[in-house]
């Protein structure tokens, strides 16, 4: 009977132990883990802070304006620029390069640009295009995509280079010749056209000048959407040239290798309608016998 009792006893000691085994040893585990970390700091993996996802930059960039892309592109509203691939754009290189020949065609013939782009015995041109997107540094979920396009012509003699957004609108021209330009001087009154409708999905596009004002006021009707551009001269002698001069200054932000000018002429060209409200851009330009330079950007304010 003795050797039965204790063996009984033995077993529940043990089954006791068992049960309080279970219960307090995974407890004093957790503990003793969370006090390995307790003082420490560790990194946090990439994922949890690169921000937004690719499909979800790529949405929410749709819903952006004309006028908000430039404003992106060019820093007013302030934008990390990086390279991309051209998959990413909604356009091809060829589709782009098309484009922007077509569009200086009539900067050309409204004469905000020396020449033609136009292939002819005499003057045809290799190019190259490079996409890039700005994205913007608040929320780092829109994105602007924009190319930067360089035409050589055949001789080696001409260079021109475009910047140009997504949308066609052009807001950055440069020519370069070892000859010269004929004497060529901008109208910027006509700046306007930099921005390219000739896209509309209506493909139906009018346009109406009122010189009769103390400005020049160009209404552009396109896609049933009506925008009205308000053209003012400005000295450049004036403190708001001299502030927009900075702002050239600063265009190396998206201008890459962009060697600043003063320019010889400014316009003041104010948008009403396609947004909420006024919005007011610069377009400046530089002109010799043989280099020109315009540049578009949206006035801070």
């Amino acid at each position: 009977m003795k050797k039965i009792s204790i063996k009984n006893i033995i077993l529940i000691s043990f089954a006791l132990l068992m049960a309080a085994a279970s219960v307090l040893l995974p407890g004093f585990l957790v503990h003793k883990e969370t006090m390995s970390y307790y003082g420490k700091v560790k990194e946090v993996p990439a994922e949890y802070y690169s921000g937004p996802s690719e499909s979800i930059i790529k949405n929410a960039s749709k819903q952006l304006k004309n006028e908000q892309c430039i404003q992106l592109i060019t820093g007013v509203w302030d934008s990390t620029v990086t390279p991309v691939d051209p998959e990413d754009c909604t356009y091809s290189e060829f589709a782009i390069k098309t484009m922007i020949i077509s569009h200086v065609q009539n900067l050309y013939t409204k004469q905000l640009y020396p020449c033609s782009l136009s292939s002819k015995s005499d003057n045809w041109y290799s190019w190259e295009a490079k996409p890039y997107r700005a994205l913007d540094d608040t929320f780092r979920t829109y994105g602007a995509y924009f190319w930067d396009v360089t035409f050589t012509r055949y001789d080696g003699n001409e260079t021109h280079r475009f910047i140009v957004s997504e949308f066609g609108d052009i807001i950055y021209a440069e020519a370069n010749t070892k000859e010269n330009f004929g004497g060529f001087s901008p109208d910027l009154s006509n700046a306007s056209y930099l921005f390219d409708y000739s896209r509309s999905t209506t493909f139906y596009t009018t346009y109406s000048v009122d010189d009769s004002t103390s400005g020049i006021i160009t209404s552009v009707t396109y896609d049933d959407e009506s925008k009205s551009y308000k053209t003012d001269n400005i000295s450049t002698t004036t403190e708001k040239a001299k502030a927009i001069s900075k702002q050239i200054a600063s265009s190396g932000s998206f201008i890459t290798g962009f060697e600043a000018f003063e320019p010889d002429k400014i316009v003041s060209l104010t948008q009403t309608g396609g947004a909420s409200t006024p919005i007011k851009y610069s377009v400046s330009s530089k002109t010799t016998y043989n280099s020109y330079k315009m540049i578009l950007i949206p006035e801070k304010e």
